[in-house]
């Protein structure tokens, strides 16, 4: 069966749960895009941050609080 048999043959309500169903994974992808470029974003800071502070050896930490 084609699409269009398919749609010809649906009812009213199958048409519009699928519709719907369209408009919910098209949301859903958007926030999980959203979600990833977040993430990217902040991998990327923390990693611009990690290589912005100076390393400091174990043992110089330990003077300091001592």
């Amino acid at each position: 069966m084609t699409k269009a048999q398919k749609v010809a043959g649906a009812s009213v309500r199958e048409l519009k749960a699928a519709a719907l169903d369209a408009l919910v994974k098209q949301e859903l992808t958007r926030k999980q895009n959203l979600q990833s470029s977040k993430m990217t974003r902040l991998k990327a800071l923390r990693m611009a941050r990690d290589a912005a502070e100076p390393e400091v050896a174990p043992n110089v930490k330990r003077a300091a609080k001592g």
